[in-house]
């Protein structure tokens, strides 16, 4: 019978105040219209109760769909979203140093949405750490055609910062190791 009350399940579901607003609305329309038809009989006449009962009927079925309309909408909020929970997994795997386990999770996400700036990001973050520097900067380079793009400006920034500060690491690492790898071949040949 409960059920049948404009914003009760909403109330027990999601426990809302605008439930509640419906629920006390629908209450005020029934005490309204049980007080004209049991205490002002005299009044009030026929035509006046029967005009009562048709707005009471309107505003039920009116409160009943603004509060299954409501409930619809917190459902599809609450409901978790595929994509949501893929980046979730891609991230934890990100976090564990999965690497091949992040990318196998990413990958599939951008075939079938290339425009998925977010995902972009996190790709190009792994392939910063995975040392694949060129495809992480052409990755970035395609971020900044978004639109969107604009938002994650200092993101993709602080990607391009720290892949040449690794590239400039790297080839400062090499040049040693030539250098060092020189000076032992001349000393051997002395």
């Amino acid at each position: 019978m409960l059920s049948f009350w404009p914003g009760y399940r909403g109330i027990v579901q999601y426990g809302r105040w605008t439930f509640l607003a419906i629920a006390l609305l629908f209450a005020l329309l029934l005490d309204v219209l049980l007080i004209a038809d049991f205490y002002w009989t005299a009044m009030i006449t026929v035509g006046q109760r029967n005009i009562l009962l048709v707005i009471f009927f309107v505003a039920w079925f009116g409160l009943f769909s603004v509060a299954a309309l409501k409930s619809r909408f917190l459902n599809a909020m609450l409901k978790t979203d595929e994509k949501d929970t893929t980046f979730r997994e891609a991230i934890l795997f990100y976090l564990r140093g999965d690497w091949f386990g992040a990318e196998s999770l990413i990958l599939p996400v951008i075939r079938k949405n290339p425009r998925d700036i977010e995902m972009l990001l996190l790709l190009a973050t792994l392939y910063r750490h995975t040392q694949r520097y060129k495809e992480a900067l052409e990755i970035l380079d395609r971020l900044n055609l978004f639109e969107d793009a604009g938002h994650w400006f200092l993101e993709v920034e602080t990607e391009r910062r720290l892949i040449a500060e690794e590239v400039a690491k790297e080839s400062a690492e090499t040049s040693e190791a030539v250098s060092e790898e020189v000076s032992n071949e001349s000393t051997v040949t002395e």
